[in-house]
């Protein structure tokens, strides 16, 4: 699968609003320099929450560009956190921050997609990234939801691709390549069952193993 064809004919298929069809790219294009291998996981993310939305009957819109764009923080971060080698603990907590880095360079123009990227490594028992206080107010507890499931969708779909495509030791347990990685799944996030079974399965038929 030609990944950059992929993308670049959803990104114009969905004609999203608000420039967020300029920022997309531009983010792409500045990973592909010196972050060539984060940029294919979020390609690949992106492809996988996509196809995991529809079959569950959610926002496949919203979820590709959440899952796009979920780890753009990471663009900032030096690029040797993310060459293969088996990371520290000091350097995971750096690799941490991006999420907070990519709700901070998105909210003003891309709330919905910023609280995505910043709460992806949250929605599970003892993540780390946004809290729920930071949605705004005033909005409805619909779109909240909403922005909760896309998260989740995300966050299955990302451990998915990091444990089948990552070659570093990393501390949130996709480096451990046990036999059984639904099991896994399962236990990490034992109420989206459904979601797992679904993304396991897409991610064979898209190829991603």
């Amino acid at each position: 699968m030609d990944l950059d064809l992929e993308i670049d004919e959803r990104i114009k298929q969905y004609q999203p609003k608000g420039n967020l069809e300029q920022t997309a790219e531009i983010i792409l294009a500045f990973s592909g320099i010196n972050h060539s291998p984060v940029k294919a996981h979020c390609q690949r993310v992106a492809l996988l929450t996509e196809a995991t939305a529809i079959e569950l009957g959610k926002d496949a819109k919203a979820a590709f560009f959440a899952g796009l764009l979920h780890d753009s923080g990471k663009i900032i971060q030096p690029h040797f956190l993310f060459d293969g080698h088996n990371i520290s603990a000091e350097e995971y907590e750096e690799v941490k921050k991006h999420v907070f880095a990519g709700f901070t360079a998105l909210k003003k123009h891309h709330l919905f997609v910023a609280l995505c990227a910043g709460m992806h490594h949250a929605v599970f028992h003892n993540g780390y990234g946004l809290k729920t206080e930071v949605f705004p107010q005033n909005w409805h507890m619909g779109t909240v939801k909403k922005i909760l499931e896309i998260s989740a969708i995300i966050s299955v779909c990302d451990f998915i691709d990091a444990f089948c495509q990552r070659t570093t030791t990393i501390k949130d347990g996709s480096d451990q390549k046990a036999p059984d990685l639904k099991g896994m799944l399962y236990k990490k996030y034992p109420e989206d069952h459904q979601t797992i079974d679904i993304a396991l399965k897409k991610n064979h038929e898209l190829g991603f193993v």
